[in-house]
């Protein structure tokens, strides 16, 4: 019975999306529909009642201008999307690669308060012991100075709407954690606590990395090259 009505929501919702898109294309291709109507409708009405050269010469171009109309509008309209298309792609992969660096930044931090030698992507293996953390106000300056960076970005990225959703929520996931970890730093809690904290920022990171396919981007500009 449960899922009977489960399904029953589902096939509801999807419903509603489609008649509401059906609506929408409607709203939007009714000044083209009355556009075209219209030319056939004057090209008829001059082939069909008027007699004189002259007046069938103008209701032809009327009816002429009518039709054209759609045609012009459907060109803009398309050329206008390839190119908003284009910039939106151009300034997407902009804002990936310049998450990239910051992420890195906050990796070079994270590798110093943990010394650990090697942080690599994708990362593997990273033995990360508690009780070897050097929490040295240096490193935690810069890690809140990347951060911030970070978030200034993702303030101004999030008004455009450029990043898909998917990688604003990883992004969102591992601002909480870092700013989790300033904290503890703050308040000098357990570094058991804060290596939990770092983990967890580290697995996030290498979620974004994963997500947005940093290895295959990495691999596509060593060839352009």
């Amino acid at each position: 019975m449960f899922m009977f009505l489960f399904l029953y929501q589902i096939c509801i919702c999807l419903c509603i999306i489609i008649t509401m898109k059906i609506m929408h294309f409607l709203l939007k291709a009714i000044p083209y529909i009355l556009s075209i109507a219209g030319g056939v409708f004057v090209f008829d009405f001059s082939q069909k009642y008027l007699q004189e050269p002259g007046w069938i010469d103008l209701t032809n171009n009327i009816a002429a201008s009518l039709l054209a109309i759609p045609l012009v509008f459907l060109f803009y309209d398309y050329s206008n999307f390839l190119i908003t298309r284009s910039m939106k792609n151009k300034l997407h992969a902009n804002i990936i690669s310049i998450v990239d660096g910051y992420l890195f930044k906050i990796l070079e931090q994270i590798k110093h308060i943990t010394q650990i030698e090697h942080i690599t992507v994708p990362m593997q293996d990273l033995n990360l012991n508690y009780k070897k953390l050097d929490f040295n106000p240096r490193y935690i300056h810069a890690l809140a100075k990347h951060l911030q960076d970070m978030e200034d970005l993702l303030y101004k990225s999030d008004k455009i709407q450029v990043l898909e959703p998917q990688h604003t929520q990883v992004l969102s996931f591992i601002t909480q954690e870092i700013n989790q970890i300033l904290n503890e730093c703050k308040f000098h809690n357990p570094p058991k606590e804060i290596a939990r904290y770092l983990e967890t920022t580290l697995s996030m990171i290498d979620d974004w990395f994963y997500a947005t396919g940093y290895v295959k981007r990495k691999q596509s500009h060593v060839k352009k090259k």
